[in-house]
């Protein structure tokens, strides 16, 4: 969607009017209900007089065209500025140019990272030639005018008018970024005139308004290019190998795909219900190889941004074709989607499902569920009731069907019982579900899974970390301070009694499972659900206990520290408090994440004695 598309004569004259941010704030609210904040606004003031002087001087005709806050198609992200035309050889051009205010900046770890003052203090962001190239990849991956109609010629870059490079040694030149630089230059203070002659050499005749109109127009579908990156990299590969059930589910899914007429037919929604590692999320990467492989518009949500991350690395990573990342979206990404935008939505971790996104518009009468069903003909939900784990989640089975029914959908449910994590043991499953749930110790532990009670965190670390090469995570039973003392963080996860203290994981490190800073720190629920490794070590706190003289576990309420994600607590002295569910579900979630083996300590001994016996 383009917000603003002008001619570049009547863009310069609302810029020399002072009329630009007025004129942008009247069309966002009337394309997108977008709420503008003062920083973006501030950005436009900053940043579109230093552009409006750079087409001018550029010499360009007339109807040369401008677009501002192209909004990428099935993302929230916008490109900032965006000029269509002819060269001289009537070549038709579009040119794309990220705006920064920027004036200094610092090498970082990772590829395309770099360090920049943003929101008011230091953080990490993609370089500058990373994300216009990114963008520029993203609408020719995504946009059929862009990838079938090679008439059109995308460039990009990116403009820092502020910022004067340093002479001796520029972080943002390093050699670390040249292969991004070499595809998409970045353009200092006082390099208007060298900007100014890559625009005119691409735009200079202009006819810029088919072009732009093209652009806005194209069917929205994965390229060809990107449906063979994904299938080389699902082909062969055997951790996306389907076991029995998972086969079924796979075929039932596929075949109400294949029998739906996506033009005319009513939504269908397709529920594939599963304990943890019962293989949801490989059933699902296979739809979406198999829908992408017709032609769908299909795109793969993750409410957990961990998950979603560690699914892209690893995919990007063997396929080496980094647009694949795209496919990939959080579940409140759908807000302003319109209905039937897609053809298929498939969304994993269903349960993490919110009534709202963080810091979105909320739409009364509406939550993530509603929207992903409106904006899709097919949407495939995968679920599990008992990895609800806060007071915002709302995905269960109960509010899908709901959602469906409200909005005329045939329902399809299918069942997922065997499991293919925890060594295969369904016996350890089953046992984990007995001692926290049931609590009738029926059931005993059986098979070769490597599951311990250990008797202090030191041994806990040594084993899993130390040896295994595992990581550590712990319910919410501390409190977790984000902000760096002296540089480093705050080692909050602390058991005095056993002189033991780790820091929770890096808020900022999202692939915090598989860096190697993960080892020096414990993982908390949000980080780790959706995610598995070789071996976990489990820190129960003091949230959950064993009450010797009831012979019950017992949730302690006080010693839960997630406020975020705590029930209110239940008036009247016979109602179940809600706490007590979503903690038993964050420890079963937590016990559950590892492949060959677990290990646990207890903060209460009294619980560690009954898990032990």
């Amino acid at each position: 969607m383009i917000i603003y598309n002008e001619t570049a004569e009547s863009f310069i004259s609302h810029v020399l009017e002072q009329r630009i941010e007025d004129v942008l704030l009247t069309k966002v609210k009337e394309k997108i209900s977008h709420s503008v904040s003062e920083s973006e606004i501030r950005s436009w003031t900053n940043s579109l007089p230093e552009m409006a002087r750079v087409i001018r001087d550029a010499e360009l005709e007339n109807n040369t065209h401008v677009l501002l806050e192209y909004k990428l198609p099935s993302s929230e992200k916008r490109i900032d500025f965006l000029v269509t035309g002819q060269n001289q050889a009537g070549e038709d051009h579009a040119v794309i140019i990220e705006l920064k205010q920027w004036q200094k900046s610092e090498v970082a770890d990772g590829d395309g990272i770099v360090k920049t003052f943003l929101g008011r203090r230091v953080r990490e962001t993609v370089h500058p030639a990373y994300q216009s190239l990114s963008y520029q990849r993203y609408l020719e991956n995504f946009n059929e005018a862009l990838y079938d109609d090679t008439s059109i010629q995308l460039s990009s870059c990116s403009f820092l008018h502020n910022y004067i490079p340093n002479k001796e040694a520029e972080p943002l030149l390093d050699e670390r970024y040249s292969s991004y630089l070499e595809q998409s230059p970045v353009y200092f203070k006082f390099d208007d005139k060298v900007l100014q002659k890559a625009i005119k050499e691409k735009v200079a005749i202009g006819n810029g308004a088919d072009i732009a109109r093209r652009i806005e127009d194209g069917r929205i579908g994965p390229s060809k290019k990107l449906v063979e990156s994904v299938q080389s990299l699902m082909k062969g590969n055997e951790a996306f190998i389907l076991l029995d059930e998972q086969k079924v589910a796979y075929e039932k899914a596929l075949s109400i795909y294949q029998q739906a007429d996506l033009e005319t037919a009513q939504k269908e929604v397709v529920l594939i219900k599963g304990g943890p590692g019962t293989g949801k999320s490989v059933i699902g990467l296979n739809l979406m190889n198999a829908f992408l492989n017709d032609k769908a518009n299909v795109e793969y949500i993750t409410p957990n941004q961990s998950f979603r991350e560690i699914l892209k690395k690893k995919l990007v990573g063997r396929s080496g074709f980094t647009e694949v990342r795209n496919l990939f979206k959080g579940s409140g990404s759908y807000v302003q989607a319109p209905e039937d935008y897609y053809d298929v939505l498939i969304c994993d971790e269903a349960h993490r499902l919110k009534n709202q996104g963080h810091m979105q518009r909320k739409i009364e009468g509406e939550n993530q569920a509603t929207q992903i069903i409106r904006a899709s003909k097919i949407a495939v939900f995968f679920i599990d009731d008992e990895q609800m784990i806060s007071k915002k989640d709302i995905g269960s089975v109960t509010l899908l069907k709901e959602e469906a029914e409200k909005q005329g959908a045939i329902l399809h449910e299918l069942e997922l019982d065997s499991q293919f994590r925890c060594g295969g043991s369904g016996n350890f499953l089953e046992w984990v579900d007995d001692v926290l749930y049931e609590e009738n110790q029926e059931i005993q532990l059986e098979g070769d899974y490597d599951f311990r009670i250990v008797d202090s965190p030191n041994e806990l670390y040594e084993e899993i970390v130390m040896k295994r090469d595992g990581r550590l995570v712990a319910g919410y039973a501390w409190e977790w301070n984000k902000e760096l003392v002296n540089g480093e963080l705050p080692k909050d996860v602390e058991i005095e009694s056993e002189q033991f203290a780790m820091p929770w994981n890096d808020p900022n490190r999202i692939d915090w499972a598989i860096h190697p800073e993960g080892k020096e720190q414990v993982g908390c629920i949000h980080t780790v659900q959706g995610l598995e490794m070789g071996y976990v070590g489990v820190i129960i706190g003091d949230d959950l206990t064993y009450n010797n003289d009831t012979q019950q576990l017992e949730v302690i309420r006080e010693n839960f520290k997630d406020k975020g994600a705590r029930p209110a607590k239940p008036k009247g002295k016979y109602k179940t408090d809600d706490l007590d569910r979503l903690v038993r579900n964050t420890y079963k979630t937590l016990m559950t994440r590892g492949m060959k083996g677990c290990y646990v300590y207890c903060v209460d001994e009294g619980l560690r004695e009954y898990l032990r016996s």
